[in-house]
């Protein structure tokens, strides 16, 4: 088996087109294990975990390759801060059991000036950590080279913490999160690429616009993408899908002959859609009945997994006779 990125002859392994870790079904067995797994943990994570499509895989429950549904409240976890005191973090986890936020107060501790002009420290802890009261007071007290206090002293103290104890109604708290789009080009590339392969045949591997695609798809470098004839965009407003209604569910691509070559659009959910340029050379691909075959058209069903995969003549003639009779039925009513 030649394998369809590194071209070398290696045993094949199952390798889903749209990630199976958001309802891609569509399978080929011609990448080996190595670039499989590279590419899986490189390119097609990228896709299917970056923000925005793992929060829609939680609303869609859709498992990755671990079997687990990713969680809403993943994007309520962390590390944040108050917003009417920014200095003072709070961590946010999830109780599981009782499914709900959980939130702490994070040790910070600062310097103030008394009435009287002394300094002294101001320690903020959590609750939930009072039982370690006795530790922290002593680790400040030794880190500032004053010596730790006596047994009385210290109860003394945390009869003041005790005293000076506050909730804090419905606090408002400030979580900020990166998020990181890094090679979800790649991925969307990577998928017009293997469809290419599978509409186009054999011969493409040989296309110089293939090599170039290859190469980039390959490259650990996050801009080897931008110069290839790509646009990537939010799937919304998407122009090459605007016969197709959003869908929160489904994933469309289907290839497209014009002056230029050939291009295969893409659609992942209502979130990302690209636009690929896989071949110049239309008329090497193209000729007679052959067209049908390598100008397709697929819809697959996320939740369901099944596959809709035509030429994609056929889904604009289905297109048109759906136009007219809405047209027809207006101008009846």
């Amino acid at each position: 088996m030649l394998c369809i990125f590194c071209l070398n002859e290696r045993p094949g392994s199952e390798e889903h087109v749209f990630p199976r870790a958001i309802g891609g079904t569509l399978t080929i067995n011609r990448i080996c294990k190595p670039c499989n797994s590279v590419l899986g943990s490189r390119v097609d994570v990228a896709l299917s975990d970056n923000f925005l499509v793992r929060a829609h895989r939680a609303r869609l429950k859709l498992a990755g390759n671990s079997g687990k549904v990713p969680a809403m409240h993943e994007m309520m976890v962390g590390v944040g801060r108050l917003a009417n005191h920014p200095e003072q973090r709070v961590e946010i986890t999830f109780d599981e059991r009782k499914q709900k936020p959980v939130l702490r107060a994070l040790h910070h501790a600062l310097d103030v000036i008394m009435p009287d002009g002394s300094k002294a420290r101001h320690i903020i802890v959590d609750e939930k950590d009072a039982g370690d009261l006795t530790k922290i007071i002593q680790r400040e007290r030794k880190r500032h080279g004053v010596p730790p206090l006596s047994d009385e002293a210290l109860q003394e103290e945390i009869e003041k913490f005790k005293s000076n104890m506050t909730d804090i109604d419905s606090p408002v708290i400030l979580l900020e999160k990166t998020l990181d789009f890094s090679f979800v080009r790649h991925a969307m590339i990577k998928i017009a690429y293997e469809l290419a392969f599978l509409w186009l045949g054999e011969d493409y591997l040989d296309d110089p616009s293939s090599s170039e695609l290859r190469e980039a798809i390959c490259s650990n470098d996050p801009n080897s993408t931008d110069k290839l004839p790509a646009y990537i965009a939010d799937a919304e407003g998407f122009q090459a899908f605007k016969l197709w209604p959003e869908s929160e569910t489904e994933h469309l691509a289907y290839a497209f002959a014009g002056e230029d070559g050939i291009a295969i659009a893409v659609r992942v959910f209502n979130i990302h859609a690209a636009f690929v340029w896989v071949t110049k050379q239309t008329t090497r691909f193209l000729s007679g009945a052959a067209t049908d075959q390598k100008l397709r058209f697929i819809r697959i069903d996320a939740l369901t997994g099944k596959i809709k995969n035509i030429p994609v003549r056929e889904e604009f003639m289905h297109i048109a006779a759906e136009m007219v009779t809405k047209s027809r039925e207006c101008s009846i009513k």
